[in-house]
C-alpha cells in the first residue's frame, strides 16, 4: 500500500522502503503512483494507494500486462 499524507510542510508520500516530503501536491500524487506501480510490479498484484481525506477515494494501481 501506498499513502499520501497532508502535513503542515507538504506532502509525504510512504510506500514499502520509502517516504518522502514533497511541498508540491502533483509531485506527490506522481511519485504515489511511480511507487504503487514499482509494488506493483514487485508483488505481482494490485496496490492500492490511499490519499488524505478530502481526496477522493483511493485508487489501485495494477502490474502491466505486457
Amino acid at each position: 500500500m501506498v499513502k499520501i499524507d497532508e502535513v503542515q510542510a507538504g506532502y509525504i508520500v510512504k510506500a514499502t522502503g520509502y517516504t518522502q516530503l514533497f511541498r508540491n501536491k502533483l509531485k506527490a500524487i506522481l511519485a504515489a503512483h511511480a511507487m504503487a506501480l514499482a509494488e506493483a510490479v514487485e508483488v505481482g498484484g494490485p496496490v492500492e494507494i490511499t490519499f488524505p481525506e478530502g481526496w477522493g477515494d483511493p485508487v489501485v494501481v495494477y502490474e502491466p500486462d505486457f
